[in-house]
């Protein structure tokens, strides 16, 4: 549980710092350009890292899930950086998480995809306060 959590936090700063960095390349590059290298890499060190420590079980439904999941990742690379550039770091990521947990608690509550259905109150509760600090962000 520790280390799921120590993993979380570092993804969450690398996700701050690789939108200040996609931010600066889409200025030169523009989002369709950043979104190809940016892909591109992400590609090559994830298959080979793929390659070097498992042997996966390809099924249809799997690639499905991944073909899908990499045209919204292209999708959100390329929306964050151009966002980023236009309005700023943190006014982008206030929005973009405040979306995420919104459509993750509708998710988490249907248990859609497999996982468990998880919903309470307090939960809900956790994520209006949160979006409250997102929209005092936002806003000044």
């Amino acid at each position: 549980m520790r280390l799921a959590l120590l993993v979380t936090l570092m993804a969450g700063v690398a996700v701050a710092v690789q939108t200040s960095l996609t931010s600066a390349a889409q200025k030169v590059l523009g989002p369709v350009g950043l979104v190809a290298v940016s892909g591109f890499t992400t590609g090559a060190v994830a298959l080979t890292v793929l390659l070097l420590t498992t042997r996966p079980e390809v099924t249809g439904r799997a690639v499905l899930y991944g073909v899908c999941s990499g045209f919204l990742g292209a999708f959100i690379v390329g929306s964050i950086a151009f966002s980023a550039g236009q309005q700023g770091i943190a006014r982008t990521l206030s929005l973009v998480i405040a979306s995420q947990l919104i459509v993750g608690l509708v998710l988490d509550s249907l248990g859609w995809l497999g996982t468990a259905a998880d919903f309470s109150l307090l939960k809900a509760a956790g994520v209006a306060l949160i979006i409250t600090g997102g929209v005092l962000v936002v806003r000044f």
